[in-house]
């Protein structure tokens, strides 16, 4: 009798919590591994970059009305889990605008407008982190790293004294500088990434804000980006 109310209770009472236990337990693994797809990877993507336009001003009435511009980036990190992932991100990128170059002090040469184009090329380290390892996620990101900017200033058109030029800050000697600045960037954004089934692909779309430190004479200019992100894992 005794035995026979063991077993009782091994089919009655304790079987079926520890066959619903190991199948949860199955299930939980299986879902886990479904919704890391990520996990130990490596990927690579291409974006197109759309950034917005904007009016910037400098001291003595120097400004630079700048048109929504267009560009092309390209991103390599590795997943370290889930969640987290670092790695390189390059940007190439250009933008027309409207410059005005002032004199610092009052001179016979007033002020002058120019159309040109800026290009900025950026290179910085970039960390991304995933909230749920699922294919669908909202993530946050954010970089550093260095910034390229070629001002694109009109030749020939100079002060004989000292002047303010877009972006450049103040110019002395009557030279036009043409040289491509290298500055500091940083970055921080907000999106949407989905994994696609089956793998390797998937596609990210984001909002993204980018500052420029161009010295303490010029200051920190912002950029807000709209980005989509086309890639693979391998």
């Amino acid at each position: 009798m005794f035995h026979w109310t063991k077993v009782q209770l091994l089919r009655g009472g304790l079987l079926g919590p520890l066959v619903a236990g190991a199948l949860a337990a199955c299930l939980a693994s299986a879902l886990a591994s479904a919704q890391a797809p990520r996990a130990g990877k490596s990927e690579l993507s291409v974006s197109p970059v759309f950034t917005l336009g904007k009016n910037y001003g400098f001291p003595v009435g120097a400004s630079a009305k700048t048109d929504s511009g267009f560009g092309l980036g390209i991103q390599w990190h590795y997943n370290f889990d889930g969640n987290w992932s670092a790695g390189l991100d390059a940007e190439i990128r250009g933008a027309d605008y409207t410059g005005t170059a002032a004199p610092s002090a009052p001179s016979a040469t007033p002020a002058f407008s120019f159309d040109a184009r800026a290009r900025t090329t950026t290179l910085r380290l970039g960390f991304d982190y995933n909230f749920s390892p699922s294919q669908l996620t909202p993530f946050v990101t954010g970089g550093f790293g260095l910034a390229f900017v070629d001002a694109g200033l009109p030749g020939g058109s100079a002060f004989s004294g000292c002047a303010w030029y877009p972006y450049w800050g103040q110019v002395c000697g009557g030279t036009v500088p043409s040289k491509t600045l290298m500055q500091a960037t940083y970055s921080g954004g907000v999106g949407v990434r989905y994994d696609l089934k089956p793998e390797p692909y998937f596609f990210r779309a984001l909002y993204d804000t980018a500052w420029i430190n161009y010295g303490s004479s010029v200051g920190k200019l912002t950029y807000q980006q709209f980005r989509i992100d086309f890639g693979v894992k391998f």
